[in-house]
């Protein structure tokens, strides 16, 4: 597509909508098409509609800046999306969530230090009320580990916070795709918006020149001023075509940003209409496997029910002892002159010690029955997402064989209808054919131009959803 050149025709008025808003309209006119009429509101959301505005002006949105295939445009979006930011903020929280969990598997160290003064009076019968100050320094250090807690209760822990983190990982799998989903939806979208647009525009070139022909045989009295109006009906209804799809480039350009995470104020950036892709064949389609264990939704919540499943016996073994190992060194003395020979007046112990609580008011019952309520709560979860996903499969995979069908259909309905409309002209300047028959198989032709577009784009996008839907990636280039 080559570069386009806009003219603003400024501010045609200014008012205030049924809102109460400000707002500016004005009329934007280019080389191939009629005028288009564009209505700004006026303040701090104006901001992104007045980018959009000066994108198209420059071009930005008709493809004059630098084009991406697909897969640049999904890799802008990995790196940007807002999406992707917070999964992998999630991620980054259960991995230091595992850590912590981990923490048991090594001792703890704990250093003390203390000074301290006593004041105290005393009787004596030789001197009376004798007044006593003592001075008391200590250091020590303790080391302990945590051999085994309520009959391993923390190995049981573990293992489900190393699960929840996989849990996550996966979740983090299915932010990615279904960001990659988004952008391809919305790169065909701007492509059918383009083509359909290409198409709307032909449409009204042929209905231009409809006119011209018959405002030439109306000059002499070979047509009725009836015939003449229908043609400069249909060419009206063309110029309006245009004009609606030159607006649905505008919006689907602006989805295809926000789903790539950049901004149109800056960007300059246009999907490469020459790398496009092609809706797979009816044999591929038939072919694709509809095996849903890799589909990372599934796949969390089968870790997040098996994560249950352990918190859940690891609530029941706190009716189990723990078993603590330690070893310590300690110094105390009155004075700090000694300090150089404070290892002759220290002490050494080592210890086991075993903990076992008999009764805590219920709060393990309380624990055991809130662990068991998630697990069965996890469990009904996984199972209502594997029927769910077995039907969204089944039922895409028939869609993308109908969407698949119906553009090889519109092939032929397009050769058809370029076929009947090339005879129907041939047919109406030999005169064997009416004005308003011939104006029928010019609108025929433009139905089948855009249903052929509509047709590939719909089974591309079904494609990408049937294959995120699998747990694969959608394709971004043959």
């Amino acid at each position: 597509m080559g570069k386009r050149y806009f003219q603003c025709m400024g501010a045609e008025r200014k008012y205030r909508n049924e809102n109460g808003m400000d707002c500016l309209s004005f009329r934007i006119a280019d080389d191939n098409a009629a005028g288009i009429s564009i209505s700004l509101w006026i303040g701090r959301n104006a901001m992104m509609t007045t980018a959009l505005l000066l994108a198209l002006l420059t071009g930005t949105v008709t493809g004059s800046g630098e084009n991406m295939d697909l897969s640049g445009w999904v890799a802008m979006a990995l790196d940007n999306s807002p999406a992707i930011s917070s999964s992998e903020a999630s991620l980054l929280s259960a991995e230091a969530s595992f850590a912590g969990a981990e923490s048991f598997l090594y001792p703890s160290l704990t250093a003390t230090a203390g000074a301290s003064r006593m004041w105290a009076d005393s009787w004596s019968e030789e001197y009376g009320v004798v007044k006593v100050e003592n001075d008391r320094y200590s250091a020590g250090l303790t080391l302990s580990q945590e051999l085994l807690q309520s009959g391993g209760q923390n190995w049981l822990y573990r293992s489900a916070s190393e699960l929840t983190l996989l849990a996550v990982q996966a979740d983090h799998q299915s932010t990615v795709l279904e960001v990659m989903r988004s952008v391809a939806d919305s790169y065909y979208s701007v492509l059918e918006a383009l083509q359909l647009k290409c198409s709307a525009e032909t449409a009204h070139q042929r209905s231009l020149n409809q006119l011209q022909r018959t405002e030439q045989l109306y000059a002499i009295g070979a047509v009725t001023t009836l015939d003449l109006l229908q043609v400069q009906v249909q060419e009206s209804a063309d110029r309006l075509a245009v004009s609606r799809s030159s607006q649905r480039v505008l919006t689907a350009y602006t989805e295809l940003y926000v789903a790539a995470g950049v901004d149109v104020a800056v960007c300059d950036l246009a999907i490469d209409t020459n790398a496009v892709l092609h809706p797979v064949s009816e044999r591929a389609a038939e072919s694709l496997s509809l095996d849903i264990s890799r589909n990372p939704d599934l796949q969390a919540a089968r870790f997040r029910e098996k994560a249950a499943e352990k918190r859940y016996t690891a609530s029941g073994r706190s009716y189990w002892p723990s078993l603590r190992a330690s070893a310590g060194w300690s110094w105390q003395d009155g004075t700090l002159n000694n300090i150089d020979h404070m290892f002759d007046n220290d002490s050494y112990n080592v210890g086991l010690s075993l903990s076992w609580s008999i009764f805590d008011g219920f709060q393990r019952e309380s624990g055991i029955n809130s662990a068991r309520a998630s697990h069965l709560s996890a469990a009904s979860a996984r199972e209502s997402m594997e029927n769910s996903l077995e039907a969204s499969v089944h039922s895409l995979k028939g869609n993308l064989l109908t969407d698949i069908q119906y553009y090889e259909d519109s092939k032929l309905m397009l050769e058809q209808a370029e076929e009947r409309y090339r005879l129907s002209l041939s047919s109406y300047e030999i005169g064997a054919l009416t004005l308003l028959e011939l104006l029928d198989a010019q609108a025929d032709l433009a139905s089948a131009e855009a249903n052929l577009v509509t047709a590939g784009v719909n089974a591309l996008k079904t494609e990408a959803s049937l294959l995120v839907q699998l747990g694969r990636p959608p394709r971004t280039g043959e």
